[in-house]
């Protein structure tokens, strides 16, 4: 039964008659032209290729797609008197941008047997720090689509196309696309793809030789399952136990919007959203400045952002399987390396803060004392009073005591498995939080070969700097879709990378390590 009724974005799962729905029959995905393949039902541990990387022995915001729950709330797995039941080959898990590529793949070149479930009912794409002036550090090329089908409808210059505003855009001569319209873009693809379903909240997976996906109101059935929910916001250890509303991550700024007029305000974290929340607090109103803002970073100085041009060979197909197929001991040394291909501040933020700093300094002076400290670390976080004390430390010996009001923490996201997988952790194969992968991005798991759990923007360690960036989005879900399709991957048109070889990869194991601990 296909999921893609004219007329409805969630086919044959509308809500006016789906309580209504027991036991279907399974809607598989297939080639247009292909009846399918027998499926290989040997029940056998799925083993990590050595070219995909991972053959060692320990190898956009909030996440969207599930939700946590707790024991009051939590209905009987085998109850649920009006749940629905429907069997699909693949069921997305979150409509982010990783798996909203795939959806679209999959709707344009399939057109049935997946459903991609999120718990937001429209997009949004890192809400709590949407400020309006952000920007996107990559080319709007690096859309859902194009860099694998610039023909596909859903490419962003269709979305400008559609809206009647292409000429506009390209009169309007943007440096960069704004965040705010490339998240407009994003909704409407998720709006339009018949494959994608807002405001299911997934609770739990098990698995009883299908997996078995738990929402609010139905259990749906699969052969296959892509989690795709982005990542969670990383606390460092010292500030734990203090979080609230004197104290958060950035990623909840525009969440709690806190009162800072008057106040003392300590960002912590160097990269590009501590720039920006910097540049948020000193943009608003005169009347509404805090008193004071201290920028902390662990750095030297506040870095650009490498986006020239043979560093950007780093975020092509060919480098990220070049990259899985290293060593463990080289990818560590190599992420730590490169690390400002991803996560150093953009030229014309930087440039924004420094105007910034410039205005307050001379030409607006003594509406809020602006205090940077580069090389520092927060080596201690108390409470004190309504605020926190903070003991900033650079290196060894000097250190510095900061009282702050308020304590914004731009420390950056990391990986966490999530709730719902709970039920199967112990079946899946982790290294340094990460879920181990194979070529195709399928966790290596204890289950049969032919039931696969595929991970997307969960894996840096493995695939490199550019498995959390847009650049690799599309392929990386084109490559998911081959393997769904089980088909060999798609031949890449495209000319290899210029550099053939890095130093890098040519180091011994040994040397890689040493080279490594200290940097």
């Amino acid at each position: 039964m296909s999921l893609t009724t004219p007329g409805h974005r969630g086919g044959s799962l509308d809500a006016s008659h789906a309580q209504h729905v027991v036991g279907m029959s399974s809607d598989l995905i297939t080639e247009p032209a292909s009846a399918g393949v027998t499926p290989d039902t040997t029940n056998a541990r799925t083993n990590c290729c050595k070219s995909c990387g991972v053959d060692d022995a320990c190898g956009e915001g909030k996440p969207t797609g599930y939700g946590r729950h707790s024991p009051r709330t939590a209905p009987d797995w085998e109850a649920s008197a009006g749940a629905r039941h429907l069997e699909l080959s693949c069921i997305g898990i979150g409509a982010g941008p990783s798996n909203l590529s795939l959806a679209c793949q999959i709707h344009e070149q399939v057109g049935h047997g997946a459903l991609f479930l999120d718990r937001q009912v429209d997009f949004r794409w890192h809400p709590g720090s949407a400020f309006e002036s952000s920007e996107l550090q990559v080319s709007h090329i690096k859309d859902l689509v194009t860099l694998v089908n610039p023909r596909s409808a859903y490419t962003f210059i269709n979305y400008l196309h559609e809206n009647g505003r292409l000429y506009h855009f390209l009169n309007a001569q943007f440096d960069a696309v704004l965040r705010a319209e490339f998240e407009q873009y994003l909704n409407w693809a998720f709006r339009r793809n018949p494959l994608v379903r807002g405001g299911e909240t997934v609770r739990e997976i098990r698995y009883d030789g299908e997996f078995r996906v738990r929402t609010d109101d139905a259990v749906l059935g699969a052969r296959d399952l892509v989690v795709g929910i982005g990542k969670q916001a990383r606390i460092p250890p010292q500030f734990q136990g203090w979080i609230g509303r004197n104290l958060f991550h950035s990623s909840d700024l525009l969440h709690i919007h806190p009162e800072v007029r008057h106040k003392h305000v300590c960002v912590v974290g160097g990269g590009q959203s501590g720039a920006e929340v910097l540049l948020h607090l000193v943009g608003g109103p005169r009347e509404r400045r805090p008193a004071s803002i201290t920028w902390v970073s662990q750095r030297e100085n506040y870095l650009p952002l490498d986006n020239s041009p043979f560093t950007n060979e780093l975020f092509m197909p060919c480098f990220s399987d070049r990259f899985a197929a290293m060593s463990e001991p080289q990818r560590k040394l190599f992420l730590r390396r490169f690390v400002l291909a991803s996560d150093g501040i953009s030229d014309r933020t930087l440039r924004a803060v420094y105007q910034a700093l410039y205005r307050h300094e001379f030409l607006e002076p003594d509406l809020c004392d602006i205090a940077l400290r580069p090389g520092c670390n927060v080596s201690r976080c108390i409470n004190a009073g309504a605020g926190h004390n903070l003991t900033l430390q650079r290196g060894l010996g000097d250190v510095e005591e900061v009282t702050a009001d308020i304590v914004i923490l731009a420390t950056g996201y990391e990986n966490a498995v999530p709730s719902f997988l709970e039920p199967m952790a112990d079946q899946l194969q982790q290294t340094d939080n990460e879920l181990v992968i194979n070529e195709d991005f399928s966790v290596c798991w204890d289950g049969p070969r032919d039931r696969r759990i595929f991970v997307q923007n969960a894996n840096p360690g493995q695939r490199g700097l550019a498995d959390p960036n847009l650049s690799l989005l599309a392929w990386r879900a084109r490559r998911i879709l081959d393997s769904l399709l089980q088909r060999a991957p798609c031949a890449n048109p495209e000319h290899p990378g210029f550099i053939s070889r890095t130093t890098v990869e040519s180091w011994p194991d040994p040397v890689a390590e040493e080279m490594g601990s200290g940097i």
